[in-house]
């Protein structure tokens, strides 16, 4: 899977508070749409960042999504 460029995203531009690095490897990522999923409202994702989840979940996740 390629390198995700943070500014393509919002939700996960938002959650990447502590991170300053403009590019993010999927792992990092999904690990963090995990635990800081209740800071996500998932109604305001755009289409482009569902499919991005979605292909986290299935790539890094094995088909799993555990939100903390």
């Amino acid at each position: 899977m390629r390198q995700i460029h943070r500014n393509e995203y919002p939700a996960l531009d938002s959650i990447l508070w502590d991170v300053k690095a403009e590019i993010i490897q999927p792992e990092v990522a999904f690990q963090l749409y995990e635990k800081r999923w209740k800071y996500i409202d998932p109604d305001q994702l755009t289409a482009q960042e569902k499919v991005l989840i979605l292909e986290l979940i299935d790539t890094i996740g094995k088909g799993l999504f555990l939100t903390a």
